[in-house]
């Protein structure tokens, strides 16, 4: 978190009035890119957009875009900012305003300011000038980006790797100069996986029968057993039934019982122990009773969007309630999905994510067609 003070507001209010003038002296760069060991091609996620983030993002993204300029956008970033200059000209690092600011040796010009924290060093400044000589090429968030195949690594000598995971795994060993440790002994085997698979110890019986079972696929068995067991949905359930906040109670106010949503924690259940796949599970939930010929567990999936926290008292205003529940399922959704934090568009653009304030409302339209149904007989 940002802490602002007088001294820091009149220091920016003055760097910003000295935008469209002189920028003062320039910290002398680097003898050559040599001496900076810059990469041949600077590739923005992997080389700009983390100093941009650590730096700049506070002041010039989603959250504030100080001086009408931001980094989190393509479009804005290279856009003619308040004080008439373009912040960034792809091809032509002379004429980017950025350089100006971020090689200043002011510190009424300089950017960040001196209260925000040190100036970039050359190496980032090096970076972000070829960066922008090159034709400043943006990428989506990498979180954005489709990944795509890997080459698994093939070590010499390597009897240790089962599978691909474990030559990734020897190869960062290898290069750290560390060795693997020993196979655990069957006892802590077992313990692990009927722990992480049904969230409960295993029995003695158990232990003995996998100590005695000496065939090559005994720990196959072990996990084949535990995933047919009705435990497995129990344990892995919970973790999904998190995400959905459920409750067996609304949450707010006199906070009263929802006697029958057990019922979607127990379609939730099912569906783990039915190895349902992913697809099929998130239709359910979305839009299970707009399926064709929708079935009761369909309607049951639906009621993920009915564990919203909610107000039933006579003092309460309906309508705006209905709304506090739709913004909580666009949050929700967007959560889970997807796993970011659409809540923070609902004030403003995202300052890391690419994902504008206006993108917010239009998906919150989409969820916005329903009658709130939470009013009791006894209203």
């Amino acid at each position: 978190m940002i802490r602002w003070s007088w001294s820091a507001c009149l220091l920016l209010a003055a760097g910003y009035l000295l935008f469209a003038g002189g920028c003062g002296d320039k910290r002398p760069a680097a003898d050559s890119n040599d001496e900076l060991d810059l990469p041949d091609k600077v590739v923005f996620n992997e080389h700009i957009r983390p100093i941009l983030a650590a730096n700049c993002a506070a002041c010039h993204g989603g959250v504030m875009k100080s001086g009408g300029l931001s980094f989190v956008f393509e479009d804005e970033a290279i856009a003619v900012g308040q004080s008439g200059n373009a912040s960034i000209v792809p091809g032509d690092p002379a004429a980017s305003f950025l350089l100006d600011k971020i090689t200043s040796d002011d510190p009424l010009v300089r950017m960040p300011p001196p209260d925000h924290g040190p100036a970039l060093s050359d190496r980032q400044v090096g970076l972000i000038e070829r960066w922008i000589a090159q034709g400043a090429g943006w990428e989506e968030h990498w979180a954005f980006v489709k990944p795509t195949p890997v080459k698994v690594p093939r070590l010499a000598d390597d009897a240790w790797s089962r599978n691909d995971i474990d030559r990734f795994v020897l190869r960062k060993l290898r290069e750290k100069d560390l060795q693997p440790s020993p196979e655990a002994s069957r006892g802590a085997l077992l313990r692990r996986a009927t722990l992480d698979l049904t969230g409960l110890p295993p029995t003695v019986e158990e232990l003995d029968a996998f100590i005695a079972d000496d065939s090559d696929d005994a720990y196959d068995k072990v996990v084949d057993r535990l995933l047919a067991s009705p435990r497995f949905g129990e344990r892995w359930a919970t973790m999904w039934l998190d995400l959905a906040r459920y409750a067996d109670s609304k949450g707010l106010g006199q906070d009263r019982r929802r006697p029958t949503m057990y019922m979607y924690r127990d379609w939730v259940i099912r569906a783990f122990n039915r190895d349902m796949p992913f697809d099929e599970f998130t239709i359910k939930q979305i839009a299970g009773d707009l399926l064709p010929n929708a079935t009761l567990d369909d309607y049951l999936a639906t009621a993920f969007h009915r564990n919203s926290p909610a107000e039933d008292e006579g003092g309460t205003d309906d309508e705006e309630f209905r709304i506090v529940s739709i913004m909580d399922r666009v949050n929700t959704t967007w959560q889970v999905w997807h796993a970011t934090t659409m809540s923070c568009v609902q004030c403003h653009s995202h300052p890391y994510d690419p994902i504008r304030h206006e993108d917010y409302f239009k998906f919150m339209d989409f969820l916005n067609n329903v009658q709130d149904g939470d009013l009791t007989s006894e209203q």
